[in-house]
């Protein structure tokens, strides 16, 4: 009689296990790492920020509840409020090639709500007035100028915002641009109002924005001078690497509790956001995981 022949079974090498095991942890952390680097450290040092670009009279920042006076080149974070005195002006400009600008003129109070252009973007006027000069914002996103009266807002353009009193006036001095009123809950209306270049809205608190004016040849051309002024100073503009913050400490918070002061830097800024954002427990996993797989290895 023939013996059946039987399929010899080897077994599994404990060398193949422990390789397929170090691939799969290793693919892990590769991936995890490419996450926390593309998502969160390139992309936020790579965005454009909101810096001064110059500074004329008596002006100041409030940052976290300190004063601080601010100079040419310092670095913005959302929340600042600058203010004015009379006779004086600040600008920001939130790209080296100075293509979207705001001004803030004399005797004005100014929040910035987002230091970066993000798809929406706002600032919030509570006195005095602003120009703005807005030409690099992509497909889709806007850009906001709220204050107690009314909202004006565009998706690349030039206008201003002028607040006297409870009275708002809105100036168009180039493309269109949409404004709204707000209700007694002091939130925007659905119902807006686009403005033509070239023409301005009044209203006051509460109001409907419908009463239309011409701007005048005057104020025509002080935006016109400020436009033909800030083209000429372009040369002269350092590169946003060479901005340097005015303030030498910050306070990071840890967990939202817990404070460490650091000097303040390129380096801070992009450890401030980590652990201040869900990417510094991202961080810690990935420690985690990349001594697990130290100890697999090993």
């Amino acid at each position: 009689m023939h013996r059946k022949k039987q399929k010899r079974i080897l077994p599994q090498s404990r060398n193949n296990w422990l390789f397929d095991k170090h691939f799969l942890a290793l693919a892990i952390g590769v991936a995890l790492i490419a996450v926390l680097l593309s998502a969160n450290f390139i992309s936020f040092s790579s965005q454009d920020r909101a810096r001064v670009l110059r500074v004329t009279g008596s002006v100041s920042l409030e940052r976290a509840g300190e004063k601080i006076a601010p100079a040419a080149g310092m670095v913005l974070n959302d929340r600042d409020r600058l203010s004015t005195e009379a006779d004086s002006s600040l600008e920001v400009t939130y790209d080296d090639g100075l293509k979207n600008i705001i001004r803030i003129g004399s005797d004005s109070n100014v929040m910035l709500e987002n230091a970066i252009i993000e798809k929406q973007t706002n600032i919030y006027l509570d006195r005095g007035d602003v120009i703005l000069k807005l030409e690099k914002l992509e497909k889709g996103s806007s850009f906001k100028v709220r204050t107690p009266t009314a909202v004006a807002g565009v998706r690349g353009t030039s206008f201003g915002v002028r607040l006297i009193g409870k009275e708002a006036e809105i100036l168009d001095y180039d493309s269109r641009i949409f404004v709204k009123g707000l209700n007694q809950d002091f939130l925007e209306n659905q119902e807006e109002l686009l403005l033509n270049e070239g023409w301005k809205v009044r209203l006051t608190q509460f109001e409907k924005p419908s009463r239309v004016y011409r701007i005048s040849e005057s104020e025509r051309t002080e935006w016109m001078n400020w436009v033909t002024d800030i083209a000429a100073i372009t040369p002269n503009l350092p590169k946003s690497s060479k901005f340097i913050t005015f303030k030498p400490i910050i306070s990071v918070p840890v967990f939202g509790k817990y404070t460490v002061s650091v000097p303040e830097s390129a380096f801070s800024s992009v450890l401030k956001h980590m652990v201040s954002s869900i990417s510094f427990l991202a961080f810690v996993l990935f420690v985690a995981l990349s001594i697990n797989i130290a100890r697999i290895l090993t």
